[in-house]
């Protein structure tokens, strides 16, 4: 499982430095509002909207894990995990330890998911704000 979280990070990391870096690319683009440059802001969100529709379903069961373990967590206090280490119950902590390793595993494919809504927000926004820019330019200027 560990090796599992650790992809996961490596994976965070990755969407994270690429979301940045198409980021600094749209608003650098953003500077010239030229027709091209809001075309290509508006393909990307297209598609940042598309890829989060696909992932919803996903993101829904990640919640639902998530939930699930902070609910079996309530019950798993410290003292009762403590009674089963005094106890040797193998498999209540093995059974405890597989679910918090799941929940790692589950928060790193929710913090995924939040970058990406993060990119797509910051996409949105720059959209937002060429095509503002685009209305304040007289008609027969070049934006």
């Amino acid at each position: 499982m560990n090796e599992k979280i650790e992809n996961l990070h490596k994976e965070l990391r990755a969407k994270v430095d690429e979301a940045d870096k198409q980021i600094k690319d749209l608003k650098a683009s953003a500077k010239d509002a030229t027709d091209k440059a809001k075309v290509e802001a508006k393909a990307q969100l297209a598609a940042l909207d598309n890829r989060a529709k696909g992932q919803r379903a996903k993101l829904d069961a990640a919640e639902a894990k998530a939930k699930a373990w902070l609910n079996q967590k309530k019950l798993a206090t410290s003292e009762k995990i403590a009674a089963w280490k005094a106890q040797r119950e193998v498999s209540k902590l093995t059974a405890h330890a597989d679910g918090a390793e799941q929940y790692a595993v589950t928060s790193m494919q929710l913090a995924v998911a939040a970058v990406d809504e993060a990119e797509r927000a910051v996409v949105e926004a720059v959209v937002a704000r060429m095509e503002a820019d685009t209305a304040q330019t007289p008609p027969g200027k070049a934006a």
